[in-house]
């Protein structure tokens, strides 16, 4: 009886096995060269192991061409689902359209596709308000502003619009110049390129960021400049170095919106079970994190609505 027991189990071991297998998901980063994105990594594999799910994780290190490489080689090893943290969205449609087409569920990380079952981001929206508003209200609505930017990345293009959008309102405050500057050696070109144009236009009265490091290299050139009383620096993500640079006592990084990165990882894992359940249909298009503001000085100066913090109660937070 004992015998016919374990057969049977055994049997029913196989066919599960056979069946469903054990699930195998591809996870690709462009880069891990900030805390943003080394975060979202760790929260990625916090989840996968509490969730006992096995998983492929590849860096491209900065290059495009290489994360979407990465993205079809786990289409060829026949992986159950793909989570893509981050990049340049519209490279990756072809090779998301065929890992679609083969029924395989794709979970994004600030990309927006019709490919994608999903999207896990931050409130970017309210991020790139938030921060345009209070670049507005610390110019007196009058002002030059330097916006840095990089190409590609969904949420950097909601920031930049909401910042668009809001001056619209306000026509004495001008964008005078827009740098794009790449996820490779980022401080040293965002430095190199704001120490360049401040020499020859130096009424500059803030910087737009719209992502972390390139606020450290423009901070860099704005203080070597001695200009630190004329120009502030606001920009998206709270990396350590970010938060390091606001406690300085002549930083010009006054205004910084925080994101919970290790959250988003978490959530794009959580829709990625769901997803291997064949529960789709709670899956929303868009899944958002929380934002939080941080000021230098005075977390009054934002507005109401957010996590306010000063950059010492937001290290403790984050870190």
């Amino acid at each position: 009886m004992k015998k016919n027991l374990m057969l049977i189990s055994l049997l029913l071991l196989f066919v599960s096995t056979f069946m469903f297998g054990e699930f195998v998901i591809g996870v690709a980063s462009q880069h891990l060269g900030n805390d943003w994105n080394r975060g979202v990594v760790k929260g990625i594999k916090d989840e996968m192991e509490a969730l006992e799910l096995e998983y492929i994780h590849t860096n491209a290190r900065g290059d495009t061409n290489q994360q979407v490489n990465d993205v079809e080689n786990f289409l060829l090893r026949g992986v159950d689902a793909v989570i893509i943290a981050g990049g340049e969205g519209p490279a990756f449609a072809p090779v998301m359209k065929k890992l679609n087409d083969a029924g395989i569920p794709v979970i994004t990380i600030d990309i927006a596709s019709e490919y994608a079952l999903t999207n896990v981001t931050s409130d970017n929206f309210n991020a790139g308000e938030k921060l345009s508003l209070y670049t507005v209200n610390k110019l007196r609505a009058s002002g030059q502003i330097v916006v840095f930017d990089t190409p590609g990345w969904q949420s950097l293009l909601i920031r930049g619009r909401m910042l668009d959008a809001v001056l619209v309102d306000y026509p004495n405050v001008e964008i005078v110049a827009r740098f794009e500057c790449s996820v490779i050696d980022s401080v040293n070109n965002s430095y190199q390129q704001m120490k360049s144009y401040l020499l020859s236009n130096p009424n500059v009265g803030a910087v737009y960021c719209t992502w972390g490091l390139p606020a450290i290299g423009a901070s860099k050139a704005i203080k070597e400049l001695g200009m630190e009383d004329e120009i502030f620096v606001v920009c998206v993500d709270a990396d350590q170095a970010i938060l390091q640079e606001m406690m300085s006592e002549d930083s010009p990084l006054t205004g910084v919106i925080g994101q919970y990165p290790e959250l988003l990882g978490k959530l794009s894992v959580d829709m990625t079970k769901l997803a291997l359940e064949g529960k789709t249909d709670q899956i929303p298009v868009e899944v958002y994190a929380p934002i939080i503001c941080i000021e230098q000085t005075d977390p009054d100066a934002w507005f109401a609505g957010t996590e306010n913090k000063t950059p010492g109660d937001a290290w403790e937070t984050l870190y």
